[in-house]
């Protein structure tokens, strides 16, 4: 599983966070998780839904942790408040700066399906939504993108 699925879960995770790093620990965390729980996951049949659900959250979670590590710094040393950080990494840089200016929910459903070549249901599946939610949110995404492309 991890051989078939690591690449493109972090691919997926960094079009959808924007950081490699970030994406590879919570892709190493996903795993863990999925050997310790590996009966009742496929008891349940979905793995790699599971896998990529859980990844996605681990995510949201480094994030979330990062946001509060670096309010606490900020006020401890009291400097102002910090610019963006640039990404380092420059594989499709133009795609990634491309999502970046979709929502949350619009990116998470463009990377998986374009990044993880994911169905909708496998998709919906990850992301705990139905699939017409999903087409709703992809379509929604590709008329942002053209709309970047063609202002490009």
């Amino acid at each position: 599983m991890v051989d078939r699925q690591a690449e493109r879960l972090i691919r997926s995770l960094t079009s959808i966070f924007l950081d490699r790093e970030l994406a590879a620990d919570a892709a190493q965390d996903a795993f863990v998780q999925l050997y310790k729980h590996w009966d009742e996951v496929t008891k349940r049949g979905e793995p790699t839904a599971w896998l990529f659900r859980v990844a996605v959250n681990r995510c949201k979670d480094y994030r979330r942790a990062i946001t509060r590590t670096s309010r606490l710094v900020q006020r401890l040393i009291g400097a102002h408040p910090r610019s963006e950080a640039s990404d380092d990494w420059t594989p499709k840089a133009d795609f990634l700066s491309i999502l970046a200016g979709l929502p949350a929910r619009q990116r998470i459903a463009a990377a998986l399906y374009y990044e993880a070549d994911f169905s909708v249901a496998e998709i919906a599946r990850v992301m705990g939504i139905s699939e017409g939610a999903v087409n709703s949110h992809l379509h929604r995404a590709r008329a942002a993108l053209r709309d970047i492309l063609e202002a490009s």
